[in-house]
């Protein structure tokens, strides 16, 4: 009896042990784990499970999906169900139930939720369709995409173009359509987009976004918006302080709540070259330029970015041209460029102190000043200078009197936070008699203030960005080239003294040594160079000029035969601009006269060949 009892007790052990199994079998009959990502929003979703398939429906680790989606998740292990909330949405799932219910109605799901290896899984479609979600089965991957926006009241204005009735909100910040912003700024624009980047080709320039990140790519140069873009299905969003940030927008409001953005857009009295990939050749040194003239030239690009560290006390003499000696008048000119990154708006001006016992007077002056968010800036600021000089179109200023022992200002700019600003001027100082004594100083306040009272100690140089700093005598180079012969081999030439590969060097300034850093890349001046054709073949030919920049990104302003145009920023090495010339007579001479916009730290590659 007792053996009888214990072989029952087996019995019912083995048999609660098969239901037991039995249960779990079937509750993973036709699963199978699929190593397959999740793309959500333009992003892969970390998860600790992969999603399973199930009589061929995917279903996914539920709350890793749902709170992607912003939604909170309830479990109640008692009832085997699961609460979502999101915004004004509740939905209730049952564990095995192919029902549900969102917001008291009921929905049939096409497949049951599930728990396999202690987690819900759900269908993928009904989850991201009830989170107002869009889901797509690629073969590959999941993509699941929603809004996080929501329309705000207000309509959108950039350039007085309306760009949509209604901006968007995540609740806290005013997000825009940015591909009806482009449209809006620039009618050439166009993009090339994956579902992670967007890569936007300007008639100024290019960028590259990427959903969910701060950091962008403008003309090879990395800058951090306060907020990142947000990707959508086919549109990208930007906040209204990533457009200000960017592209320099002023923005205001109304009591409608529309929204106003000016954004500045250079235009170019002068055609921009065309850019091919292809490098010059190698160039060949000049070697024996001259200066044509006797300006002197003050450089004040040094510290370029201008911060609480690189002016702790606000303000500072950036830059110093100390003038002494027997003559009546005197030539200058001041080639600035700094970043104002003080967190407040900055002024930086030019100053002249007067030390010597007579009055003095500054005359002719003329120059040319721009500001724009540092990602623009070639476009915004070196193009535009280098276009003035060579167009000889700088604004003129009244003449400026200089009384016996004090200062005056030749010329103040107003540069908000986070803006660039470049200028270049030109101005003679004159005096009647007597031994000159004067200084010539760049200098920057973040508060109103007597500008003389900024000490005249140079600011210190930020040794780990070497922008040029100091003063050098002259502000045109000239140089002659050797005659080219059409048909004969492609030839380069670079304005390089072959060794330091520059002319204004430490060595050869008038500056203090310590106070003076080079200027490799000739900021400031213009080569002026002749380039005599000799065609002997007795027919009408074309050669063609193309000019690159020999050490970083390059861009400037080329003026041939008395006609300026636009060298576009191109890549190092890998790209150049060019213009072809039609040689009709036996000989001929090439008349051109460059100036650096900026980016490469070395002089201009420029190369003639005859077009086959």
């Amino acid at each position: 009896m007792v053996v009888l009892f214990k072989k029952m007790i087996i019995y019912v052990l083995v048999a609660f042990v098969s239901i037991s199994t039995m249960a779990t079998s079937a509750e993973a009959t036709n699963v199978r784990t699929v190593r397959i990502p999740i793309i959500s929003n333009g992003k892969v979703l970390q998860t600790d499970t992969s999603p399973i398939m199930v009589n061929n429906r995917i279903l996914v680790p539920f709350r890793a999906i749902a709170q992607s989606t912003g939604a909170n998740v309830f479990w109640n292990a008692n009832t085997k169900q699961v609460t979502v909330q999101k915004n004004k949405k509740v939905i209730f799932l049952t564990v095995q139930s192919s029902t549900a219910t969102i917001n008291d109605q009921t929905v049939t799901l096409d497949a049951p939720p599930i728990i396999y290896k202690g987690r819900t899984f759900v269908p993928v479609r009904f989850i991201a369709e009830a989170l107002d979600a869009n889901v797509q089965w690629t073969g590959k991957e999941v993509r699941l995409s929603w809004s996080t926006l929501q329309t705000s009241a207000g309509a959108v204005y950039v350039n007085e173009t309306k760009i949509t009735n209604n901006a968007m909100t995540d609740g806290v910040y005013t997000y825009l359509p940015l591909k009806k912003l482009l449209t809006a700024i620039d009618v050439n624009v166009d993009w090339i987009e994956t579902d992670e980047t967007m890569r936007i080709r300007l008639s100024r320039g290019q960028m590259t976004i990427t959903a969910g990140k701060k950091q962008l790519v403008v003309d090879d140069h990395e800058i951090v918006a306060p907020l990142a873009p947000i990707r959508l299905n086919d549109e990208w969003y930007v906040s209204a302080s990533w457009v200000m940030t960017v592209f320099g927008a002023q923005m205001t409001r109304n009591g409608n709540n529309d929204l106003f953005f000016s954004i500045p857009r250079t235009t170019f009295r002068s055609p921009l070259l065309p850019i091919t990939e292809a490098p010059i050749t190698v160039p060949q040194h000049v070697t024996t330029p001259s200066m044509a003239d006797g300006r002197r030239l003050l450089i004040s690009d040094n510290p370029e970015v201008l911060t609480a560290a690189t002016v702790p006390l606000g303000q500072a003499t950036l830059a110093l041209d100390d003038v002494q000696g027997s003559f009546q008048a005197m030539d200058h000119r001041v080639f600035g460029w700094h970043v104002n990154n003080l967190g407040t708006r900055g002024t930086v001006a030019m100053i002249i102190d007067n030390r010597s016992a007579n009055d003095i007077i500054v005359t002719n002056i003329k120059g040319t000043y721009r500001t724009s968010p540092n990602s623009w800036g070639h476009y915004d600021v070196g193009l535009p200078l280098a276009e003035a000089i060579l167009r000889q179109s700088l604004a003129t200023a009244q003449a400026v009197e200089v009384k016996a022992g004090t200062s005056a200002v030749i010329q103040a700019f107003d540069v908000p936070n986070n803006q660039l600003l470049g200028f270049l001027y030109d101005f003679t100082v004159q005096q009647e008699s007597g031994i000159a004594n004067y200084r010539i100083r760049t200098v920057v306040t973040s508060a109103a203030a007597n500008f003389s009272t900024i000490s005249p100690t140079l600011a210190p140089i930020d040794s780990y960005a070497t922008h040029p700093r100091g003063v050098w005598k002259g502000t045109t180079l000239e140089a002659t080239l050797p005659t080219y012969t059409i048909d004969g081999e492609p030839v380069a030439y670079s304005i390089s003294n072959g060794k330091t590969d520059h002319l204004l060097s430490v060595a050869n300034a008038l500056s203090h040594p310590s106070e003076t850093v080079h200027n490799p890349g000739h900021y400031g001046l213009t080569y002026r160079l002749s380039l005599p054709i000799q065609n002997e073949t007795g027919e009408i030919k074309t050669i063609r000029l193309r000019f690159s920049g020999r050490g970083g990104a390059y861009c400037g302003a080329v003026k041939i035969n008395g006609v300026v145009y636009l060298i576009p920023p191109l890549q190092p090495i890998t790209q150049s601009a060019y213009i072809d010339y039609t040689v009709f007579s036996n000989q001929d001479v090439l008349s051109l006269e460059l100036m650096h916009a900026g980016g490469a730290a070395l002089p201009l590659g420029v190369e003639v060949s005859t077009v086959r």
